[in-house]
């Protein structure tokens, strides 16, 4: 059935975004023998061109244009495993994952329990703000930037929903693969090497949210986000 487009928007307005969310499609066919539209779909889209040294940073970048990615396309270690793109055991020589487990930033074990995505070829960026009804039909995911009070909003509409949700630390890229395995809403508080590889200020919180639950989710965020504008307009009847 797919999300629809007003759904999508209307999180960027409720929660006064300062940027367009970021609409994510896995795409498991590619431009293969077997995946003919998706090749059509691709060639609408331009591959990602340039240098990222972190999964995260498409979500930066995803907020101007529409992009896709492969394989090649991820430079971070542990981003390659929370996208699908490798499996544990290829990674963990790497220099940048020999750095994290020899400081103790993370253990081997613990990059072995991360959370997944599917297996892709290619994954799709796009601005929801540039999105068609037939792009929202096939989102996987919503990714966006927010601060501590917008994050607060989208767990309480969570709640009320009954969406299950969770806040997680490091890595940042985990919340795609959590959001997408619970069927539910991620918070990401960010981590350090996210930080300065993309980079973005240390007040910023992350929100990854399963196209499933979109729809659900801002239902319940619209009478949330009704009462905080009231007690904004009166806040002389709290102080």
């Amino acid at each position: 059935m797919g999300v629809k487009t007003d759904a999508l928007k209307d999180i960027g307005a409720l929660l006064r975004l300062e940027n367009s969310p970021v609409a994510i499609r896995l795409d498991s066919e590619g431009a293969g023998p077997s995946g003919m539209g998706e090749m059509m779909m691709m060639m609408m889209e331009e591959r990602f061109t340039g240098y990222a040294p972190a999964s995260c940073t498409f979500w930066r970048l995803g907020i101007d244009s529409s992009f896709y990615t492969v394989e090649d396309d991820h430079r971070c270690s542990i981003g390659k495993v929370t996208h699908g793109l490798r499996e544990v055991g290829e990674v963990l020589s790497n220099e940048d994952v020999m750095l994290l487990t020899s400081i103790g930033w993370i253990g081997r074990d613990e990059i072995a329990r991360l959370p997944r995505l599917p297996r892709s070829k290619v994954i799709h960026y796009t601005p929801v703000d540039g999105l068609s009804e037939e792009d929202a039909s096939r989102l996987d995911l919503l990714v966006f930037f927010c601060n501590a009070a917008q994050a607060m909003l989208v767990v309480d509409a969570a709640e009320h929903a009954g969406i299950e949700y969770r806040v997680r630390s490091k890595p940042t890229c985990a919340i795609l693969a959590e959001a997408y395995s619970r069927e539910g809403v991620a918070i990401g508080l960010g981590c350090t090497p996210s930080r300065l590889r993309t980079p973005y200020d240390e007040s910023s919180l992350f929100v990854a949210i399963h196209s499933n639950v979109v729809e659900r989710l801002v239902e319940h965020l619209r009478p949330i986000v009704k009462a905080e504008e009231f007690l904004h307009a009166n806040k002389t009847m709290l102080v």
